[in-house]
């Protein structure tokens, strides 16, 4: 390779990814990687840059954010027809926050990429809130917001953020807030120090920009929870009573630990937080990406129930149908500045929602299934009925439950799956809260393949832990089209 500036960084980089892959004392590797590479004074290791003031950055290019723009204005459009607030973030960076400054020789688009979204959006007429002047103005620097090696925000700031956006609900007189709860007085803080090697600091060793510490708030006043996540890739729910995992305070281990998840234990693609002490009756939708843990932890203390959805890992169907099926109260979307680039974020499935509900049948005539109930079947756990079946390919339903009712098991939802009979797997799941007295629905599609055969199972608990489960769903109806409230 050329001996040159540049060809020692590529190959620094080749050199560190080669470790990662084949050696088993990898992360010593790693370390005296980024030790030599810092001792030489490069700014640039593996994928990173190192700020100015010490702090890891990803190289950013200009995103084109047009399709995301329309597709917010029109969640924006979609929401307020049903009387839902909606509130857009759009956290910074490290590389874009207003007092980054760049090392000779770098740079980063990601300061134009906020800015070109708030712009449009104050034009487009979404509610949004700009991170970075809101930063600027409360004098809120890098080293207050940012960890120095992880792309994520500090509790600090994202308690910040909660506060601000709950003046701004007050403000529009969408939600009131108890202010004392979202002072740092009114939590115990525990700092870890030099706790946390983020993702950045993963990639490049903690003697490359340092390790990090990070905070536990927990909270001096009465809460009460009770929370539940889908596990990814599965029908597993986990159970806890508590929002922090305090796990992660046991042990220090830098490449195989992620403290950051000690609020809200992980990302999940779905999940219900309910505060009974919360200060607001409200239900409210939060979606984006890991961002929004932290965000998430501190907005269960002002709204009794929190539903997230990360649209990076649901599978089961589109916002459009989510927010039809739980009726929020106030949707929020949160995400960092860095995830422009993942489409998938942004696409919200309000066009084929919309194609649906015009071709609804007018007269929205139900077939009624009735009660349908499954005894308790011990050492089985795939105990289940078939709903119904010979669903018509590319027919939009909605399923509506007037209540339910479940012992045994440690689950608390009941679930239903879109089952394709031709190849025996789960095309979606929608999963419905046990010993409900309330209406709850589910609005499913079912694909436009003619040679395969689709039916609906409801199971005992959730596929896979139904055993010694018995479940009853009662007056079911099945509606073609879109029921909506």
């Amino acid at each position: 390779m050329e001996l040159s500036f540049h060809g020692f960084i590529n190959l620094s980089d080749e050199f560190e990814e080669v470790l990662q892959e084949n050696f088993s004392f990898k992360n010593d590797f790693i370390n005296m990687n980024g030790y030599v590479t810092r001792i030489l004074g490069i700014n640039s290791l593996n994928e990173r840059q190192k700020l100015a003031n010490g702090y890891l950055a990803e190289f950013e290019s200009t995103v084109d954010t047009t399709s995301h723009l329309e597709n917010l204005i029109q969640l924006n459009e979609f929401l307020a027809e049903r009387g839902i607030d909606f509130l857009y973030l759009l956290v910074p960076t490290s590389a874009s926050i207003y007092d980054a400054e760049f090392s000779p020789g770098y740079s980063s688009s990601s300061s134009e990429n906020i800015d070109s979204m708030i712009s449009a959006l104050s034009k487009g007429k979404v509610n949004t809130i700009d991170m970075n002047a809101m930063y600027e103005e409360n004098g809120w620097d890098t080293e207050e917001v940012f960890f120095k090696t992880d792309h994520h925000w500090k509790p600090e700031a994202a308690l910040e953020a909660v506060r601000c956006t709950m003046e701004n609900f007050s403000d529009r007189e969408i939600a009131s807030y108890n202010e004392e709860w979202l002072k740092d007085e009114s939590w115990t803080i525990t700092v870890l120090e030099e706790w946390f090697l983020g993702s950045h600091g993963k990639r490049t060793g903690s003697m490359y920009a340092g390790t990090d510490d990070i905070s536990i708030y927990e909270p001096d006043f009465e809460t009460n929870y009770s929370y539940s996540g889908l596990s990814q890739g599965s029908s597993t729910w986990s159970y806890y009573d508590n929002i922090l995992d305090l796990s992660y305070a046991d042990k220090r281990d830098y490449f195989n630990s992620v403290p950051y998840h000690i609020y809200m234990y992980d990302d999940f693609p779905i999940r219900t937080t309910i505060n009974t002490e919360a200060w607001n009756n409200q239900r409210v939708l939060l979606m984006g990406d890991s961002f929004k843990l932290p965000y998430e932890y501190f907005l269960t203390t002002q709204f009794q129930e929190v539903y997230t959805i990360d649209l990076r890992l649901y599978e089961d169907g589109t916002l459009a149908q989510y927010v039809e099926e739980i009726s929020p109260d106030i949707v929020i979307m949160c995400t960092y500045e860095g995830h422009l680039s993942r489409i998938a974020l942004y696409e919200f499935g309000i066009e084929e929602y919309e194609t649906a509900l015009l071709e609804t049948s007018v007269s929205n005539s139900a077939l009624n299934l009735g009660d349908i109930g499954l005894d308790a079947q011990e050492n089985n756990d795939n105990n289940f009925e078939v709903v119904c079946s010979n669903l018509e390919p590319g027919q939009t339903y909605t399923l509506t439950i007037d209540a339910t009712s479940m012992s045994g098991g440690v689950d608390s939802y009941t679930q239903m799956t879109l089952q394709d009979l031709s190849t025996n797997e789960a095309v979606y799941n929608r999963y419905f809260k046990s010993n409900c007295e309330d209406i709850q629905k589910w609005i499913f599609s079912i694909p436009e393949n003619e040679n395969d055969t689709y039916a609906v199972y409801l199971y005992a608990g959730t596929s896979g832990h139904t055993s010694g489960v018995e479940v009853t769903a009662t007056q079911v109806q099945l509606y073609e089209g879109i029921v909506e409230n």
